[in-house]
């Protein structure tokens, strides 16, 4: 693939819901930390689109080996996805403060 050309972006149901979930909770506290959570999760999912494998392999005993891959975003929020062929999975997004239960829901 020559670096011109984008991988295509796909986000989950759960990702999308997730990351909803949180620009609401953000949004209770300061509109704007809505909308700065949005921007960085659109320019960290933009960026993937470029350089899919920037992001180290997440490890889990939950999930597969080196299958799924972790990029953080915004300070706090983590967003795991997985490469596979010329398309980018967004599975995951999650608030890093939290623990890792997340996962298992």
């Amino acid at each position: 693939m020559s670096e011109r050309e984008q991988y295509r972006l796909v986000i989950s149901k759960r990702a999308a819901f997730q990351l909803r979930n949180h620009a609401v909770f953000a949004a209770r506290l300061e509109e704007r930390l809505a909308q700065r959570l949005m921007s960085d999760f659109q320019n960290a999912a933009e960026a993937l689109t470029r350089m899919p494998f920037q992001a180290p392999y997440f490890d889990s005993d939950i999930l597969p080996r080196k299958v799924y891959r972790k990029l953080l975003f915004g300070k706090r929020y983590l967003m795991l996805y997985k490469v596979q062929g010329q398309t980018i999975y967004i599975e995951f997004v999650a608030d890093c403060r939290q623990d890792d239960t997340w996962l298992l829901q």
